[in-house]
């Protein structure tokens, strides 16, 4: 019968991950999107009733009341 070994590799503890910067800059996108789309009411954007109409439906279908 054959033992089983298992490899011995080093890991590294705190090891740094390189993020590129596009894709910080994608998610900050897409929270201000959400954001727009699901919380938004005046603070940010002063033409409200443009952007209330066009989210309107989407967010009664996602379950978000808006008024």
């Amino acid at each position: 019968m054959a033992a089983i070994t298992t490899p011995t590799t080093e890991t590294t503890v705190g090891e740094h991950v390189n993020v590129p910067t596009w894709s910080l800059l994608l998610l900050a996108l897409a929270l201000f999107g959400s954001y727009v789309m699901l919380q938004e009411n005046g603070l940010v954007m002063s033409n409200w009733m443009a952007v209330h109409e066009f989210f309107h439906d989407a967010r009664h279908a996602l379950g978000f009341p808006c008024h």
